[in-house]
């Protein structure tokens, strides 16, 4: 199923890249968006990110948003809020990309990457491509 633009409904997506406030702004959804591209992931957000304006409520994982049971799940920037966790914790993989090692996300992880998202998802994507061919 898709929203509006032709991007997967995360509410039927087998994969998930989802973006938090941690991205640290609305322009920064474009390196979200190309990793879901790579893998293709439909892409999610906190709510933290749709409350700011950054990206439409269509988006939204969580208790107020859409709880997802994705095969893989990506978190990026998201600290990791009992409300987001409410609507991702029948993901099968989690991946969080945080520069907190601290984060609640981290306690609901499979991996936790403590890197800065802005270097690590554009290595981390094209590495996805080239792997797709």
């Amino acid at each position: 199923d898709l929203v509006r633009g032709g991007e997967l409904d995360v509410a039927e997506a087998n994969v998930i890249v989802s973006g938090g406030r941690g991205i640290k702004g609305p322009e920064n959804f474009a390196l979200i968006r190309r990793l879901a591209e790579a893998l293709g992931a439909a892409v999610g957000a906190s709510r933290a990110v749709v409350d700011a304006g950054w990206i439409d409520h269509a988006h939204q994982v969580g208790q107020t948003g859409k709880v997802v049971s994705p095969t893989l799940y990506v978190a990026c920037g998201i600290s990791g809020a009992i409300q987001h966790l409410a609507g991702m914790k029948k993901s099968d993989f989690v991946v969080a990309i945080n520069t907190d090692k601290d984060a609640p996300i981290g306690e609901v992880a499979d991996v936790l990457v403590v890197a800065d998202l802005k270097r690590f998802v554009p290595i981390l994507t094209e590495k996805v491509k080239s792997l797709r061919g």
